[in-house]
């Protein structure tokens, strides 16, 4: 009998997934989903939410408002999926699964794959804590002391990229891990770079560099992408705010 495996939730790939997300990648998390539908070329119907608070269209769907959500039509109902992490590996086993196109994306090497989500709890429970503490920090003379704990927590990477030889983070393959971590190095360049006169070191983190120049080399990046000049839209508003970027800010008031 042909067509699509049912053994993955009914799962009808006849009708393209829901994508919602912010206008224009403006979320660091929706755009990591992105960058994993343009390179697994799974079809997507793209839907971008808008205001604060939510609309209520869109909490029907997810009812705690955030970005990436996916709905995937089924052969009974629709399910819908949150959090970015879970996103992207569903959509890797939905497209080796379901559409029957295997990639390097979730590795297949369960060590690999160990590898690849102790980077990204790192870059959610660790980095991004210290690049945004240290981005709306307003007393200079800690400047200093939020730098070196980003640098300590980028270190990881660095250590990653030496370990597994580049250019990727686990070796030669562009994977989750790669994908989870751009949007934040994007804005860390940008907004410490216009706010804090701060420049990634190159003695500190050459590897770390030339990776970023690699990934934002490929189509599946450009493509779910935003200039340097929307992020410092964006963050001028978080500025004029003091936004908490979901707790990520732990500088206290």
């Amino acid at each position: 009998m042909g067509g699509y495996d049912a053994t993955v939730g009914g799962v009808d790939p006849s009708i393209p997934i829901q994508f919602f997300t912010l206008p224009g990648n403006a979320c660091p998390y929706a755009q990591r989903t992105h960058i994993v539908f343009n390179e697994l070329q799974v079809p997507v119907d793209i839907m971008e939410v808008s205001g604060i608070p939510k609309p209520d269209w869109f909490l029907k769907i997810n009812p705690k408002g955030k970005v990436p959500t996916i709905r995937v039509p089924t052969t009974f109902d629709q399910e819908v999926i949150t959090e970015s992490a879970v996103c992207n590996e569903f959509l890797c086993d939905y497209s080796a699964t379901v559409l029957g196109n295997e990639s390097d994306l979730m590795p297949s090497s369960p060590i690999a794959r160990a590898w690849a989500r102790l980077l990204n709890d790192h870059c959610d429970a660790v980095f991004a804590k210290t690049q945004f503490t240290f981005l709306m920090n307003k007393d200079e003379d800690k400047d200093k002391n939020m730098a070196d704990d980003m640098e300590r927590a980028l270190s990881v990477y660095e250590n990653s990229l030496e370990r597994h030889g580049g250019p990727f983070l686990l070796g030669e393959s562009f994977t989750l891990a790669d994908v989870h971590i751009y949007p934040f190095i994007l804005r860390l360049i940008v907004t410490l770079r216009h706010w804090k006169n701060y420049e990634l070191p190159n003695d500190k983190f050459p590897r770390v560099l030339d990776w970023f120049r690699a990934c934002s080399q490929r189509k599946s990046v450009q493509d779910a992408t935003l200039s340097e000049e929307k992020i410092i839209e964006i963050y001028t508003k978080f500025f004029e705010v003091d936004y908490s970027f979901g707790g990520l800010n732990q500088n206290k008031n």
